[in-house]
């Protein structure tokens, strides 16, 4: 059976991480950046939210372990119950997935943006009229 504090405390960690990266992403983000590049906010978000809970990993497996020697797995009775080895996998394939796809994906998409509906105009603008 899973030790009911040990859930609740991780809730409330990624509900208070997901509110710091919110915070922290409005708070530096450009004036000129608003209300565009959603998907690439949203990998920045997801991106803070994956450090900061792989740092509050640790933790949450001493806790889940409560320095029991048996949690190795042989007496089992006593500890938190929260299987750690899926935990531990499920972030370490989700931060190299971050790393090499997802972030240069976003780069990449937020970099292709220049403004420009078709070559030679401009948004908001005349267009190019340098040939007339």
């Amino acid at each position: 059976m899973a030790d009911w504090f040990l859930i609740l405390a991780t809730s409330i960690s990624f509900v208070l991480l997901f509110i710091a990266a919110i915070y922290f992403l409005v708070h530096y983000q450009h004036p000129d950046d608003r209300n565009e590049a959603w998907f690439p906010k949203l990998t920045v978000v997801l991106g803070i939210v994956l450090a900061g809970a792989t740092v509050l990993l640790l933790p949450l497996d001493v806790a889940n372990n409560e320095g029991y020697a048996g949690c190795a797995g042989y007496d089992t009775r006593l500890c938190g119950g929260l299987n750690m080895t899926l935990f531990w996998d499920i972030f370490y394939w989700c931060i190299p997935a971050f790393v090499f796809l997802l972030i240069p994906f976003m780069t990449f998409f937020y970099e292709a943006d220049d403004g420009m509906l078709m070559a030679g105009t401009s948004i908001g603008g005349k267009p190019n009229n340098r040939f007339l």
